[in-house]
């Protein structure tokens, strides 16, 4: 008897293959479509961060903060641009150091929810920290210094909508 080739189920696999790719083309597209918008979200452009000022200016215009670490002569906060997943929807992240008490935090949360409110603008998330953990380095042979963050844990957080 002669060996016959079976193409039955060569042909079954060879469907398979064909049924999954357009799937596996639509998964790839939307995984790098997906990339591009992170990106586009995340970059830290000037247009993104110029909200920043108003609202670092909202909260040292009507509160005493302390000096800042990691900028002398400048009161201890910062203000970046977070993103939410997955649907990449963007808020502003304040961070804001030594204000340890607790009247105090509640009375710039209400206050930044007063400009957020006023200027109908994006969602904002403050942070209080105790202090900032700021390591400074130097490299005496090349005359170079500077400093790095390390971890901090935030003492109270708060939306403000």
């Amino acid at each position: 008897m002669k060996d016959v080739p079976n193409f039955g189920s060569e042909s079954a696999a060879q469907a398979r293959k064909r049924r999954w790719a357009p799937i596996a083309w639509l998964l790839s597209g939307f995984l790098v479509a997906y990339a591009y918008a992170f990106i586009s979200a995340t970059a830290s452009d000037s247009e993104n961060l110029l909200g920043c000022q108003p609202i670092v200016s909202a909260v040292t215009s009507r509160h005493r903060l302390p000096l800042s670490v990691s900028e002398p002569g400048s009161p201890a906060v910062s203000c970046d641009l977070g993103v939410h997943f997955p649907l990449l929807r963007t808020y502003y992240s304040v961070f804001i150091y030594g204000v340890l008490d607790k009247g105090e935090q509640d009375a710039i949360v209400v206050d930044l929810r007063t400009f957020q409110s006023a200027s109908h603008g994006q969602r904002i998330l403050v942070q209080f920290f105790e202090k900032e953990n700021w390591k400074t380095w130097s490299d005496p042979k090349s005359g170079r210094s500077g400093g790095s963050r390390g971890p901090e844990t935030p003492i109270f957080k708060a939306w403000v909508n």
